[in-house]
């Protein structure tokens, strides 16, 4: 049977699609997170300290922020990062792009159920995004990718390199809210929440978008 999908240097414009979807879906999740007042997603908890102490747009911060991971990521393996990869800037523009629109259209709610509701909104739209995108087998985001890098340098596999960037990014959030400000900023129960169930939202998810891959590849 031919095969009458567009394809952009043998990529379908159906996977291009999804993927974007996947980015707009993750940007969603994480402003949700964001706007419980509960805590924020580890994957956020730096660049929403750093937006909070200087005041700047969190968009601005996030898009900043996920250049440097790449950075760090051609530093970890000396130089040596394929070619393909340095698209994850073009994927962190997008992100913090859409982390900006959504940072302005989601509301804040006063009442804790709804900040529950919104909370685990947020993980469950982080995970279904996240998994979108991985499963198009694109360019990851740099949390992902610098996640992956992490797990091959340390000899183990991505999930390990993941719970070790989320310590760090904890742990760097909790030092810039307590020297820049004097008290903790966006690390709370939601941030614990996303850590434990985002996953297990990306595993759930897991076998039904690559499904939609099998149909767009």
């Amino acid at each position: 049977m031919q095969d009458n999908r567009i394809r952009l240097h043998g990529i379908s414009l159906g996977r291009i699609i999804v993927y974007i979807i996947g980015v707009i879906i993750l940007s969603f999740g994480i402003s949700c997170n964001t706007k419980t007042g509960l805590g924020v997603a580890p994957i956020i908890a730096v660049a929403y300290n750093i937006s909070v102490i200087t005041g700047a747009p969190i968009g601005t911060v996030t898009f900043l922020y996920y250049c440097f991971m790449v950075v760090i990521e051609i530093i970890l393996l000396k130089g040596k990062l394929p070619p393909v990869q340095y698209l994850q800037v073009l994927s962190s523009f997008l992100t913090s792009a859409f982390l900006q629109l959504h940072d302005g259209l989601i509301p804040s709610p006063a009442a804790l159920p709804a900040k529950i509701l919104l909370m685990c909104a947020g993980v469950f739209f982080t995970g279904l995004g996240a998994s979108l995108m991985v499963s198009m087998r694109l360019i990851p985001n740099p949390a992902d990718g610098l996640a992956d890098v992490l797990g091959k340098i340390l000899k183990k596999n991505f999930g390990f390199g993941k719970n070790v960037l989320d310590a760090i990014c904890i742990t760097t959030a909790l030092l810039l809210g307590l020297i820049f400000r004097g008290k903790i900023l966006g690390i709370g129960l939601g941030t614990v929440f996303a850590v434990i169930f985002t996953g297990r939202v990306i595993a759930l998810v897991q076998k039904y978008t690559n499904r939609i891959y099998d149909k767009v590849k």
